[in-house]
């Protein structure tokens, strides 16, 4: 997802003033290895802005109708199971997940990864990662999206890591 799409998406999800968006961007971002200048984020919040796709008053940001209609036709019909700020940091991780979704499905990708972080769960290596268990509905929907042939599912707890 590149880092336009991911600002509106947080704005969508959370309107409200550079701080709260700028940490969303961060803890997205942060378990794969990502980081992006705070002037970069302000100056694409600036040209989404000039587009018509995001607006700010009283310093709180907001998508606008062109935003939202944007981030429809860009598929962005995959379901948001949980909110970053939602999960239970207290939740035992028992679960490694291993996937490796081809590039043509690049946007399952992405999404997964995204799902996975506000589930909780922490990077191990490149498309490895630890965390708690999963709800059914959410494995059914990987399933409906035909995603479960390329993702492994394994039993573990902290102490069964080396």
């Amino acid at each position: 997802m590149n880092i336009a799409k991911e600002l509106l998406k947080a704005v969508s999800d959370y309107p409200g003033g550079y701080r709260v968006i700028y940490e969303l961007i961060y803890e997205r971002n942060k378990a794969l290895g990502i980081s992006y200048e705070e002037q970069s984020i302000r100056n694409i919040l600036t040209r989404l802005k000039k587009k018509g796709l995001l607006s700010n008053k009283n310093r709180k940001w907001k998508i606008t109708k062109e935003g939202k209609s944007l981030l429809k036709e860009k598929k962005s019909a995959l379901v948001r199971f949980t909110p970053i700020k939602n999960y239970n940091k207290n939740i035992p991780k028992t679960t490694i997940i291993i996937f490796d979704i081809p590039e043509k499905k690049r946007l399952y990708r992405d999404w997964l990864r995204n799902e996975l972080i506000s589930f909780g769960f922490d990077l191990i290596q490149k498309s490895v990662w630890f965390g708690p268990s999963l709800p059914k509905d959410f494995i059914s929907y990987l399933g409906e999206e035909k995603l479960l042939q390329y993702i492994r599912f394994f039993k573990a707890t902290d102490s069964d890591l080396i």
